[in-house]
């Protein structure tokens, strides 16, 4: 029987108090579970500086699905800047994750889980990814993971032939729409700046991806000597 999965964060604030935010997910497709708050603010609500690209209809879905998950995470660390230095602590099934570092940088990962997880249509690609969250990634941990999980979704569709990285790098130009979207969003819910610098962080990921994606693989190649090795001897 599958039970839901969850991740829990917990951030050690400089005035000596802790928030705790856990974050549940449907064991079957990971897509997130929490409740979203009864009454949503307006900067949530769909047509708020809706994203050029959204394919949602008002009608059907009247708020921003990611948007209205970031509430309660934007409420609860309010009080920081930016360069507030923090502790986090991220507890997984798999592990536990401590690190010292901003605020913002700290919000870059729970805002990342958010948007990949909550329902978006185009941020919903990377759900693969956030399966197996990796918090506080560097560039070439996310080029590797972003790649790998690119390739695997090519080879479960049947597409293995297909034009390789086209279709990821058309996914991340859409990306960094939403992303310009949902910084509008935060710009008008909150006075701190940790959550809109999180989304201009999580941005440089998405607009630097073809430059990051050659420079990666061009460092990474060498790990895979062996799998050449191997195809030379079968040859």
């Amino acid at each position: 029987m599958n039970t839901a999965q969850s991740i829990r964060y917990v951030f050690d604030l400089p005035d000596g108090t802790k928030r705790a935010m856990d974050f549940r997910f449907d064991a079957r497709d990971f897509r997130l579970a929490n409740a979203v708050p009864p009454v949503a603010p307006f900067w949530a609500e769909l047509e708020f500086c809706q994203c050029a690209n959204c394919p949602l209809s008002a009608a059907q879905q009247p708020h921003c699905p990611a948007a209205l998950q970031m509430v309660g995470p934007i409420e609860q660390l309010k009080s920081l800047v930016s360069f507030d230095t923090v502790a986090v602590t991220v507890t997984q099934a798999e592990r536990t994750i401590h690190v010292e570092t901003s605020a913002q940088h700290a919000m870059v990962s729970v805002l990342g889980l958010i948007m990949a997880t909550a329902g978006c249509p185009w941020t919903d690609h990377l759900r693969p990814m956030a399966r197996f969250h990796l918090p506080f990634a560097s560039e070439t941990e996310t080029v590797y993971r972003s790649v790998s999980m690119y390739l695997l979704a090519r080879e479960l569709m049947g597409e293995s032939d297909e034009p390789a990285y086209d279709a990821l790098k058309a996914l991340y130009e859409n990306l960094h729409v939403v992303n310009r979207g949902i910084a509008k969003r935060l710009g008008a819910a909150t006075r701190t700046d940790p959550a809109r610098n999180a989304i201009a962080i999580l941005d440089t990921y998405t607009t630097s991806l073809p430059a990051a994606l050659a420079r990666s693989l061009d460092e990474l190649e060498p790990l895979f000597d062996a799998w050449r090795a191997e195809k030379k001897q079968v040859i």
